[in-house]
């Protein structure tokens, strides 16, 4: 089921989220309001294409634990991303992104600004960075939240004092 696209007045103007929300269909309300506003709403035309191509949304689960660092490292995505990450992750220990808000928030706070999203044991399913027939990764596979994956991986690398033990994730079952 494709998500709704927002209704932006202007290029420069995102449609209020309360106003999208107001929309949301009953099929998809399974899904948390906090990642309808954090990833559908936010990132929209990505997203809006990857329930066209990618995602069947009607089939996901949500929920909401908390992960160690440890669990944190465990959690994959393709090479070449991971790669990607661990490079901005360098970047922002060494204080190249300041003034970006999130790198800003877990420079101060030690954990997310909000969760990122992990899909579990989804090795059957195609990610939406992925080459035709590749799948998703196990046990835990990244969807969204990749700056905050490299910034937290960084903060751990480093083992700075003021990394958190614990991270709210947002964890995707699929079914078939």
């Amino acid at each position: 089921m494709k998500i709704p696209s927002r209704n932006d007045p202007s290029e420069y103007v995102k449609e209020p989220f309360p106003d999208y929300y107001a929309r949301w269909p009953e099929e998809l309300i399974h899904i948390p309001e906090n990642v309808v506003k954090t990833w559908m709403w936010y990132h929209n035309e990505q997203v809006v294409e990857f329930s066209e191509e990618n995602y069947d949304f009607t089939k996901w689960n949500f929920r909401l634990e908390k992960f160690t660092n440890g669990q944190i490292l465990s959690i994959q995505h393709f090479s070449d991303e991971l790669e990607k990450l661990d490079n901005i992750g360098k970047r922002f220990l060494g204080n190249e992104l300041e003034g970006y808000d999130t790198a800003d928030y877990m420079q101060e706070h030690g954990t997310f600004p909000c969760p990122i999203i992990v899909a579990e044991n989804a090795g059957q399913h195609e990610h939406h960075r992925s080459f035709p027939d590749e799948k998703m990764l196990e046990p835990y596979h990244l969807i969204e939240g990749s700056r905050r994956l490299a910034f937290i991986r960084a903060l751990i690398g480093s083992q700075s004092p003021v990394l958190k033990d614990e991270h709210d994730v947002w964890i995707v079952s699929i079914a078939d």
